[in-house]
């Protein structure tokens, strides 16, 4: 599944169409609250490429010099409206197990800030490149449902996470049990929607993970899916820290 999930992105990245990019873009950027002012500072070709499942900006707030991993990042979108955003010089670490999403994510961080705040790693995220203790903040944006092993994940953030850190983090939950066909479905993968867990689940897994639950926040999307934005903190101290 893996394998199937980072090929379809590849494929939509260099230029596919349908699936989760109709549903996309700068309409839906608006319909989830990232504020106007930034929606425009950003090219109109940048919103083809934006999927995201959640407005996570406000629940971020990176200081000078720490550190941001936006897992999983696409074309880079939420990097870029962070630091468009930002109050203070920070880096973002984008990465992506497909290629071209990453390479688009380069291009736009090179047109709007000359690349500067930014590196661009192409990964599994169920095996960071990174030492423990790396991040004070973790993206996930309609990630978090790709993966079929949720506890390898989170494992993978907690060891990267500094003590104190936090993950923000927008991706689909699930309402009701869902039916046979869409774990049946590998594309149903692809949209977020085969691996969604229920709030409660999505809640247990982190605590269970090391995890203390900051806030959850759902938006009714269909019969069988919220739109939810969640933010949880590693355990442990980390001195200044807020959320």
């Amino acid at each position: 599944m893996k394998k199937h999930i980072r090929e379809y992105y590849e494929r939509l990245y260099r230029g596919g169409s349908g699936g989760p990019r109709a549903l996309g873009g700068k309409p839906l950027a608006l319909e989830l609250g990232y504020p106007a002012g930034l929606i425009d500072l950003l090219p109109g070709e940048m919103w083809q490429d934006f999927l995201p499942c959640g407005n996570i900006l406000s629940r971020i707030d990176p200081k000078a010099g720490e550190r941001v991993l936006n897992l999983g990042c696409g074309a880079g979108v939420d990097s870029v409206l962070l630091k468009l955003s930002a109050r203070a010089e920070f880096r973002v670490v984008n990465l992506d197990t497909a290629l071209p999403a990453l390479l688009k994510a380069r291009g736009s961080a090179l047109r709007l800030f000359s690349g500067h705040g930014f590196e661009f790693v192409c990964a599994e995220g169920g095996c960071l490149p990174f030492l423990p203790g790396s991040f004070e903040w973790i993206i996930l944006n309609g990630v978090f449902n790709l993966f079929p092993e949720k506890r390898e994940l989170i494992e993978e953030i907690n060891r990267v996470l500094k003590p104190g850190g936090i993950v923000a983090g927008a991706d689909l939950c699930r309402r009701v049990i869902l039916p046979g066909y869409f774990a049946a479905e590998p594309d149903a993968w692809a949209w977020c929607m085969s691996g969604a867990l229920s709030r409660e689940e999505l809640i247990e897994a982190f605590e269970a993970g090391g995890f203390s639950k900051l806030d959850t926040a759902a938006e009714n999307m269909d019969e069988f899916f919220d739109r939810t934005v969640f933010t949880f903190r590693k355990n442990g101290s980390l001195e200044g820290r807020k959320p």
